[in-house]
């Protein structure tokens, strides 16, 4: 896998900070155990990789030469996919907000495309109806009441989730009605639902409320998505297995696996364990009865919702050998709430120590904020330890040519706007 050209750059163990760090290994263990749980369970199978939670794009093509497929939600990332060579058979195409255009290129060059929305419905149905000789197969993604079938793991707690089309009040029927009457086939099920932890029993659950839908319905799949929300975790080799023989085992009296191909679409659980963020103490200030650590990273790079409540896991490297009893790590921004973790009793932190964020690869990178501060560097890590660049550290003359700004305003867009104005 070809990093980008640093031969001008002398071998590296420990990179500028701040940046990210993906280890190599790590990522393909990860990846390996879900290609083996599933040839053991399910063969006839498609790996598909969830753009959205990281498309740097050394990860995307790292996907690609592993057999695995763009999972995308938008047309940008179907646009993003297709510029780094996936085939439109190679990309599973989600999301709620498709444009027509794409969904009927998309249908017509046999991407496994999974509707969500009425319009969609309608534009497949045009598109059957136009094009009887057309052969065109979707999938309807399912929504479930998760919270119901497994109390505490839905994400939205007792509110209905917004995303697909309801089995219990028959809009799901409805949906196949309209399709099938135009020549449509209706080839699968998106059955993806959120949830808070780790449990097997969410997916068994998702493959029971699909078994109800086939056989009520008497469907004959070429499909079955199961979505993602998958947890990964490098101590435990068995949970890929475990999620996979469970779908497995509840579908077995319905689904005949070697006719219905079983999709996954892995994100976090593959990509976030992988990836360190690596930042250095700027500045230690003790004021009242607080000691805080100033670094060059901040919530924005490692939290960008600011939703994270457990502790972030670190590694901090700190020369001194005495402890503190509270030190308050914190980020570069202007904002109060910029505050990462308490170390309590921990090695006292001086300037230029350097603190390790580990498993930080899902959606951080992904919303390249450039706020304050532009995107950190991302750099790769071989198995001999050693670092390569693959994504250069965030510039002013990057922030301004994506902006459209160039020395001269009278050719820029926002000179050329501004002169037009007047």
């Amino acid at each position: 896998m070809a990093a980008m050209d640093s031969s001008d750059e002398p071998p590296i163990t420990d990179p500028p900070t701040p940046a990210f760090v993906i280890d190599e290994a790590t990522l393909g263990t990860l990846v390996s155990r879900f290609h083996t749980a599933l040839s053991r369970h399910w063969p006839n199978s498609v790996m598909s990789y969830s753009v959205k939670t990281n498309s740097l794009p050394w990860l995307l093509s790292y996907m690609k030469q592993r057999g695995i497929r763009a999972e995308v939600v938008s047309d940008t990332e179907y646009g993003l996919a297709r510029a780094l060579g996936f085939a439109p058979e190679r990309i599973v195409y989600n999301g709620p907000v498709k444009s027509r255009a794409l969904l009927r290129s998309a249908l017509a060059d046999g991407t496994l495309t999974n509707l969500d929305s009425g319009r969609e419905v309608r534009w497949a149905a045009e598109l059957a109806r136009e094009k009887p000789d057309l052969d065109v197969r979707v999938g309807l993604r399912v929504n479930w009441d998760l919270e119901r079938l497994c109390p505490g793991e839905s994400t939205v707690g007792d509110q209905s989730s917004r995303f697909g089309f309801d089995f219990g009040n028959g809009s799901l029927g409805e949906a196949i009605a309209e399709l099938t009457t135009a020549g449509a086939k209706v080839a699968g099920l998106h059955m993806h639902r959120n949830s808070r932890t780790s449990s097997p029993k969410v997916f068994q659950a998702s493959a029971a409320v699909a078994s109800e839908i086939i056989s009520t319905l008497g469907l004959e799949l070429d499909w079955l998505d199961i979505g993602g929300g998958f947890f990964g975790s490098l101590n435990d080799a068995a949970r890929f297995d475990e999620y996979i023989s469970g779908i497995r085992s509840t579908l077995t009296d319905v689904v005949d696996p070697r006719r219905t191909q079983l999709v996954i679409e892995p994100g976090g659980s593959v990509i976030a364990a992988p990836v360190e963020l690596h930042a250095q103490v700027l500045d230690v200030k003790d004021i009242g009865r607080q000691r805080f650590v100033i670094t060059d990273t901040s919530r924005v790079d490692l939290d960008p919702l600011f939703r994270k409540t457990t502790p972030f896991d670190i590694r901090a490297e700190a020369a001194a050998q005495q402890t503190h009893p509270e030190q308050v790590i914190a980020g570069f921004t202007c904002m109060e709430d910029d505050r990462l973790l308490v170390l309590n009793d921990h090695p006292t932190l001086c300037e230029g120590d350097r603190i390790v964020f580990r498993k930080v690869g899902a959606y951080t990178m992904a919303y390249r904020s450039s706020f304050i501060e532009y995107p950190p560097a991302v750099y790769l890590r071989h198995d001999d330890g050693l670092l390569s660049l693959i994504r250069p550290r965030g510039e002013v003359e990057d922030y301004l040519r994506s902006n459209g700004w160039t020395d001269d305003p009278a050719t820029s867009s926002a000179g050329s706007s501004a002169i037009a104005a007047s």
